[in-house]
C-alpha cells in the first residue's frame, strides 16, 4: 500500500511537471537559457568580484560578453542566412542542374529516358524547391524572433548573477538547519553540471566549427560562413542534431560541386568530423559531466522536442542532468537518480 502511495505520488509529480512545463513555456524557456548563461558567467564574475569589482559592474561586464559572443553570431548568422535567400533563385538553378545529372546517370544506368524521368521529377522538383525557399523564409523569421527573446534572455542573466546570493539564501530559508550542508552541496553539484556540460558543449561546437570551417574553404563550398554556423550550432541538440549538421553540408557539395569524386571525397571527410565529434570530442569534454546515460539523453531530446520544440531539445539534456542530482539526493527518489545515471553513485562522489 505504502508503494502505492509513492508511486501515485512520483505520477501526479511528473503530470504536473509537464502541464507546468507546456503551459508555462512562454516564461521558462527564455528564464532557463538565462540560468544557463549565468551560470557558465559565474565563476567569470566571481574573478572580477575578486579584483574588487562590484557584483553590480561584474554582473554587467558578464552580461555584456554573452551579449558580445551569442548576439554576434546570432546576427552574423541572420545576415548568412538573408544572403542566401536572396540568392535563392541562383540556388534553383544550381538545383536544377544536380537533378539533370541525376537524370543522365538514371539514364545510362536504367535506360529511362530522360522525357519519362522528367515526367516524375518535374513536379516533384518543384515542390521541393518551393518547400526549401518556404522553410529557409520562416527560419529567417524564426531567427529574428529568437533576436527579440534574446534581449530578455540577456535581463535574466543579469538579474540572475546580480542576486544569485540571494537566491541561495531564499532556499536555504526552506530548509531544515540539519540539512542545510547537504543543500548546499547538491547545489553545488547542480551548478558544477550545469557550468561543464555548457562549458564543455560550447568547447564541442568551437571545435567541430573550426575543422568544418577549414574543409569548406579547402574545397571551396559556398555559404562556408553559414553551414559552420549553423553546422556547429545544431550539434547542441545530442545525437540528432550532428546528424543534421553533417547532411546538409554533403548535399550542398552535390549540387555546386561539379565533379563527383570531389563531392565523395568531401563526404567522406565530413563523415570522419562527425565521427570525432561523436565518439572523441562528446564523451572525452561532455560525457563525464553530465552522467545521463544514452537513453535518457534520447528520452530528454524526444520530450523536449515534443514540449517545447527546438528549445527542448536543447534545455532538456542539462534539465535532467539537474533532475538526476536532485533524486539521487532526495530520499524516495534514489531509483529515479540510478535510472537516469550513467554511473555508480560511488564512482560519482569521487
Amino acid at each position: 500500500m505504502k508503494n502505492l502511495k509513492t508511486i501515485n505520488r512520483i505520477l501526479f509529480f511528473i503530470l504536473a511537471a509537464f502541464a507546468l512545463l507546456y503551459f508555462g513555456s512562454s516564461f521558462l524557456i527564455p528564464f532557463l537559457f538565462g540560468m544557463f548563461l549565468a551560470s557558465l558567467m559565474v565563476p567569470f564574475c566571481n574573478l572580477l568580484e575578486k579584483i574588487k569589482i562590484t557584483r553590480l559592474i561584474a554582473s554587467f561586464i558578464s552580461t555584456f560578453i554573452v551579449f558580445v559572443i551569442a548576439g554576434g553570431i546570432l546576427f552574423l548568422f541572420a545576415f548568412q542566412v538573408d544572403q542566401f535567400v536572396s540568392n535563392i533563385s541562383s540556388i534553383k538553378e544550381q538545383l536544377q542542374s544536380f537533378i539533370d545529372g541525376i537524370e543522365n546517370q538514371i539514364t545510362s544506368i536504367a535506360n529511362f529516358s530522360p522525357e519519362e524521368q522528367k515526367s516524375f521529377w518535374q513536379d516533384r522538383s518543384t515542390q521541393m524547391i518551393g518547400e526549401i525557399e518556404t522553410y529557409v523564409t520562416n527560419f529567417l523569421s524564426g531567427v529574428l524572433n529568437l533576436l527579440t527573446g534574446f534581449l530578455l534572455v540577456l535581463i535574466y542573466v543579469f538579474l540572475l548573477l546580480l542576486y544569485r546570493n540571494r537566491i541561495t539564501e531564499f532556499i536555504m530559508m526552506y530548509t531544515g538547519q540539519e540539512k542545510k550542508q547537504h543543500t548546499k552541496e547538491v547545489l553545488a553539484r547542480i551548478n558544477r553540471v550545469v557550468f561543464h556540460y555548457l562549458w564543455g558543449r560550447t568547447k564541442v561546437m568551437t571545435i567541430l566549427g573550426v575543422m568544418y570551417y577549414i574543409t569548406f574553404l579547402i574545397f571551396g563550398l559556398p555559404y562556408a560562413i553559414l553551414l559552420t554556423i549553423f553546422g556547429a550550432i545544431i550539434t547542441i541538440v545530442p545525437y540528432f542534431g550532428p546528424l543534421v549538421s553533417g547532411l546538409l553540408p554533403i548535399l550542398f557539395s552535390f549540387i555546386f560541386f561539379d565533379s563527383l569524386p570531389k563531392s565523395v571525397l568531401f563526404s567522406i571527410i565530413i563523415i570522419i568530423e562527425q565521427l570525432i565529434e561523436s565518439y572523441v570530442l562528446e564523451p572525452w569534454i561532455i560525457g563525464r559531466e553530465v552522467k545521463l546515460n544514452p537513453l535518457i539523453v534520447i528520452i530528454a531530446v524526444l520530450i523536449g522536442g515534443m514540449v517545447w520544440g527546438l528549445s527542448g531539445m536543447i534545455l532538456f539534456v542539462p534539465m535532467f542532468a539537474m533532475f538526476k542530482i536532485i533524486s539521487s539526493h532526495s530520499s524516495g527518489l534514489e531509483p529515479l537518480g540510478f535510472m537516469l545515471g550513467n554511473v555508480k553513485e560511488s564512482e560519482e562522489n569521487q
